[in-house]
């Protein structure tokens, strides 16, 4: 597979997450202090194919941050798929996800500049994730 650093990478969090936290601060997820990085995936089609097997269930919002790997401070590493330790998707269903696929993992805080968009994921009509239009 090959990275290209300039495109961008996305995060998935729940809007409550994310607005709870200052925007004069690096954003922090639970992962990255209970794993020790933020995971993030590559691509809109993967995006809404991961956003649909870890947060079929959210209620909330679900936002899609638009990240320039270029303006990170922290190391990002491109990794074999390492599923979030508290995800409600089945095996078959990570494992169909993340087959062949390295995941951009970053390795400390997320820089504020690094965010370039935020996306509010939209509902279908059988309820599942998708782009807005």
């Amino acid at each position: 597979m090959t990275i290209n650093l300039f495109l961008p990478i996305y995060h998935l969090a729940p809007a409550s997450d994310y607005r709870r936290q200052p925007l004069d601060q690096p954003y922090q997820t639970p992962t990255l202090a209970e794993e020790g990085f933020i995971h993030c995936t590559a691509g809109a089609e993967k995006l809404v194919e991961i956003a649909n097997i870890y947060f079929a269930d959210l209620r909330d919002e679900l936002f899609a941050l638009e990240i320039d790997p270029a303006r990170l401070t922290a190391p990002l590493r491109f990794e074999p798929p390492i599923a979030p330790a508290h995800t409600a998707a089945s095996p078959a269903q990570r494992a169909a996800a993340e087959r062949d696929t390295l995941f951009p993992h970053i390795y400390g805080p997320l820089d504020r500049q690094a965010i370039v968009n935020c996306i509010a994921l939209q509902r279908d009509s059988a309820g599942r994730w998708q782009m807005p239009e």
